[in-house]
């Protein structure tokens, strides 16, 4: 997110951490929300967020692959669904 532009190398980095500090926090009140409504969700609804949450994943690794992104996501998928994972 820029708030506005300018030439100086100071006011640039100004920018980028305001935008950093944005990210983060967007990112945060997205991780209580998903909490929230997982809180609140019926059998139906949790695989319905599950669902939203994998192709969200997907449409990331296919946009730009993260080698950690893809990692962290097949570590959680074997933790909780393949054989030795947590019950």
């Amino acid at each position: 997110m820029q708030l506005y532009q300018s030439a100086s190398s100071t006011q640039k980095t100004q920018v980028e951490t305001v935008g950093a500090g944005s990210v983060e926090r967007r990112k945060a009140y997205a991780t209580q929300l998903i909490k929230t409504a997982l809180r609140y969700a019926d059998d139906e609804e949790v695989s319905e967020i599950t669902a939203a949450v994998e192709q969200q994943i997907g449409a990331m690794l296919a946009a730009r692959f993260n080698p950690g992104l893809n990692d962290v996501g097949y570590e959680v998928y074997r933790k909780f669904w393949l054989n030795g994972g947590a019950k």
